[in-house]
């Protein structure tokens, strides 16, 4: 008897009416009320090491699609606020100084700050340039940071 009652009272509603309803609560409920959260993904940045400090090779700055690389007077770095880590400046260096931030060699750890500390100081470079006329002399030094001119 208890299945008849169930029944019964099932049959009872007005089923329109709880259609109506629930339809008028799915509406109201947009793609634009109901989002995931906002997950904060941490940005990576590329770093110009050592190796560029009087070489001052530009390939790297045209193929930057955001211009995130300055220039000193004998180095350049690059922004970490403004690098997308799109990789397009890595394979262009000729002398290898530019890594990804997770990947810096051994002894290249202080130019993640260096890169960010001279950003800020040094002008934005678009454009390739003619490099220093001595730079294919300082390719194969090592240990150019004394060198850095700021």
């Amino acid at each position: 008897m208890p299945r008849r009652a169930c029944a019964d009272e099932f049959n009872a509603i007005d089923k329109p009416s709880v259609i109506e309803l629930n339809h008028s609560l799915i509406s109201s409920t947009t793609s634009h009320s109901v989002r995931a959260p906002e997950i904060e993904v941490p940005s990576m940045t590329f770093v110009v090491t050592e190796a560029c400090i009087k070489c001052k090779l530009t390939d790297c700055v045209e193929v930057c699609p955001v211009d995130c690389f300055h220039e000193g007077p004998n180095f350049l770095v690059i922004d970490p606020d403004e690098c997308i880590d799109c990789t397009l400046c890595e394979p262009e260096c000729p002398v290898e100084a530019i890594y990804s931030e997770d990947e810096l060699p051994a002894g290249q750890e202080q130019y993640l700050q260096l890169n960010e500390d001279l950003s800020r100081d040094w002008p934005v470079i678009t454009e390739m340039k003619d490099p220093p006329d001595d730079a294919d002399e300082w390719r194969e030094v090592k240990d150019k940071l004394q060198y850095l001119e700021r």
